[in-house]
This record gives structure tokens, C-alpha cells and sequence, in this order.
């Protein structure tokens, strides 16, 4: 399948910008997807889990899809098609499939707890819709494990083309990745992963944290992807430091992401409920630890 030959590199996974009210700000929306583009990213998925899609309607993640589509022109573009139905999932695949999106990016439905069967009945569903899939394991947020026996089946749907691996057991990783890879472009979700999973063999990143910084995640991988070890290891010390943000304040992934983007300039907007805007106390902590960061040069917009 060619389109999983084309998907390696960086692929962020942008957020959503809202406004103070809670609506989409298309204008900041854009300006993200421009920024993270002009810095290197290699292809872009929207609507992912830093996307909030689960905060979104039907409709609203159908229109991200086409301003997704109309800011990226000349990489891969996802769309993040993940609900509990399965029968939704087809309908926003079929929508993103419309619009030109280049493959879509794919949870196991979370909350509902299915039995491996029904995972793989689910997948086979949604994949008829004909658009290439990056299935999506995050076993903390579904409470479903893709393993690498689980991953061997799911692997062989056809247009399952990628995963994204965001567990956090090595060793299970290292067991997928070893058990899939001559079928699946293998991406890590878990940036602190990266360096040691594209020795094993790993052709990319999902990043969250691209959206506070692109260019750093973007060197730490093309040094990485080139075996420039040692070169990497600076980059790699910016993205643990961001990640100790994002962890120390116990504030939520994605509200902080977007505070970290706001205070470095790069239109990370507002959350929307359940999450909450954090207090200025956390917010000048933050910015100190920012500061005392040395990330590359941000292009700012």
C-alpha cells in the first residue's frame, strides 16, 4: 500500500484552538497548522486526542477536516475519526475520506470496554470505508491494550496501514513493533520513546508536544532517523523538560500544552469543559520553566 510509505517523520498531533466562548477559532486553527508546517513537520493529524475530539460534534470535526485539508497541500493529512459507536466512526471516516483527508488516525472505541473480537470487528468496519488507517493505541485513556498479538491480527485488515503506539511498556512495544513492521508503518506516541524505538526500527513520531515545539521535536527525530545519536540527545533533553510541565502541575495534558502555547506565542487558545483554564500562580510557574528552556529558534506567527 503506498500510502503507508509516504507517512514517516514528525506527524503532530494539533490541538483544537477555542475561543473564551468555546468556539472553534478557525483563524488560530490555521495559524497552528501553518506554524507547525513552516518548522518542519511532516505530515499533520487533526482531531487526535490533543485535538479534543471528544469535545467536538460531528459537524465541527467535519469542518476542521476541511480547513485541515485547505492548510495542507503537500503532506499527509489525518483525521482523527475516533468515537464509542462504531457505526459514527464510519460516518466521520466517509466525511474525512470526502473531503481528501489522506488516511485517518483510529482509537479502539474507549468507555465501551469490547472484547478483542469486537476490536477487530471494528476496525474491519470502519476500514470498508476505503481511506487508509493509523490505528491509534492508548491503553490509559481506553482501557484497551493493542499487544502485539491483538496488533498481529489488526495488522493484516486491509488499509490498516500504520499505528501509533502510545503505550508506555518498552518491552510490549518492542514485542509490536518487531511483530508488525513489514506491514504497519510503526510511529511512537510517546515522544521520550522515540530515540529508542526508531533504533528498533520505528519510522516516525505522533507528537503532542510538536505544538510547543516543533522544530526541537523535528531535529531530535531527523537525528535520530540518520543514527546521529549523540546529536539527538539535546533535542531529547527539550522534550523531556516539556513533558516535565506537562506532568508536574497535575493540570491535565492538554490544558497545559495549550498554556505552554499561549505563553510562547503559538495560538494554543482555550480548552473547553470539562477541562479549565489553569491559575495564574501555575501559569507564571510555567513560564519560568520555559524560559529556562533552550529551545531552537521558534518561528513565530
Amino acid at each position: 500500500m503506498a500510502a503507508k510509505l509516504d507517512w514517516r517523520g514528525v506527524f503532530p498531533a494539533t490541538t483544537t484552538p477555542f475561543t473564551k466562548d468555546g468556539e472553534i477559532d478557525e483563524s488560530a486553527f490555521r495559524s497552528v497548522i501553518d506554524q507547525q508546517l513552516a518548522e518542519g513537520a511532516h505530515g499533520i493529524i487533526i482531531a487526535g486526542s490533543t485535538g479534543e475530539w471528544f469535545s467536538l460534534t460531528d459537524r465541527e470535526r467535519v469542518r476542521i477536516f476541511e480547513i485541515g485539508r485547505e492548510q495542507v497541500t503537500d503532506r499527509p493529512l489525518l483525521a482523527g475519526t475516533s468515537t464509542i459507536g462504531t457505526d459514527q466512526a464510519v460516518v466521520l471516516t466517509r466525511e474525512a475520506k470526502k473531503i481528501g483527508c489522506d488516511g485517518a488516525l483510529l482509537l479502539p472505541p474507549p468507555y465501551a470496554l469490547p472484547t478483542s473480537r469486537e476490536v477487530i470487528a471494528h476496525f474491519e468496519s470502519v476500514a470498508k470505508v476505503g481511506l487508509p488507517i493509523m490505528v491509534y493505541n492508548n491503553p490509559n485513556r481506553t482501557q484497551i491494550n493493542l499487544n502485539a498479538a491483538l496488533m498481529d491480527v489488526i495488522a493484516d485488515i486491509d488499509l490498516i496501514v500504520a499505528l501509533k503506539d502510545s503505550s508506555k511498556d518498552l518491552f510490549q512495544k518492542s514485542q509490536t513493533l518487531n511483530c508488525v513492521r513489514d506491514r504497519l508503518a510503526v510511529f511512537t506516541g510517546m515522544e521520550p520513546y522515540g530515540m529508542t524505538m526508531i533504533h528498533r526500527g520505528a519510522i516516525g513520531i505522533v507528537s503532542m508536544v510538536a505544538n510547543v515545539c516543533c522544530k526541537d521535536v523535528v531535529a531530535y527525530y531527523e537525528h535520530a532517523a540518520a543514527g546521529r545519536w549523540a546529536e539527538g540527545l539535546k533535542y531529547q533533553s527539550v522534550i523531556d523538560a516539556v513533558y516535565a510541565i506537562i506532568s508536574r502541575y497535575n493540570a491535565g495534558n492538554y490544558p497545559t500544552v495549550k498554556a505552554c502555547m499561549n505563553l510562547l506565542g503559538r495560538h494554543g487558545g482555550f480548552t473547553r469543559q470539562p477541562y479549565l483554564p489553569l491559575s495564574a500562580d501555575i501559569l507564571q510557574n510555567i513560564q519560568e520553566e520555559l524560559d529556562a528552556i533552550d529551545f531552537a529558534p521558534p518561528l513565530r506567527s
